[in-house]
């Protein structure tokens, strides 16, 4: 069976009952798993564009993460608890990059953001694409590492 990646214009053959989460990450695309995949992080949401009823139906555990991603909709999917049952699947990749830790923004200040960085759990943007990153956004990161800690204890 074929998966395609959009917009990265990759593409897979893959195995019937593969996780798509283990698939994205064995074809190198860059796609974070925070919760170790659990199902209650954001970080690798996906969008279904193209044959939904090839993938397995959303868990209880997804389905309550769905609900608090902001953005989520009925083609939203965790690749963590998803897996592959047909052929013509195509999955949209997060256009935005998810942040774990303060650390990881600090080196950039004073720079344009060249994505939307979003926040691991929600989804929500927390710096938009083309804004400055300074001192002052940061602070909204300031206890994103204890909430990430939560999901991993």
């Amino acid at each position: 069976m074929k998966i395609a990646f959009f917009p990265i214009n990759k593409a897979a053959e893959v195995t019937a009952g593969a996780n798509l989460l283990q698939v994205l990450l064995a074809n190198e695309v860059k796609i974070r798993s925070v919760c170790r995949g659990r199902g209650i992080c954001a970080t690798c949401s996906v969008r279904v564009r193209g044959n939904p009823s090839s993938m397995s139906p959303a868990t209880p555990q997804e389905k309550k993460t769905l609900s608090l991603i902001v953005g989520s909709d009925e083609n939203t999917r965790l690749a963590c608890q998803c897996r592959i049952l047909g052929d013509g699947l195509t999955v949209e990749l997060p256009s935005g990059l998810y942040v774990e830790k303060l650390e990881e923004l600090l080196d950039l200040i004073g720079e344009e953001a060249v994505s939307d960085y979003l926040h691991p759990i929600t989804g929500a943007v927390m710096i938009p694409r083309n804004k400055i990153i300074t001192r002052s956004q940061l602070q909204i990161f300031r206890n994103l590492h204890e909430e990430v800690s939560k999901i991993n204890a």
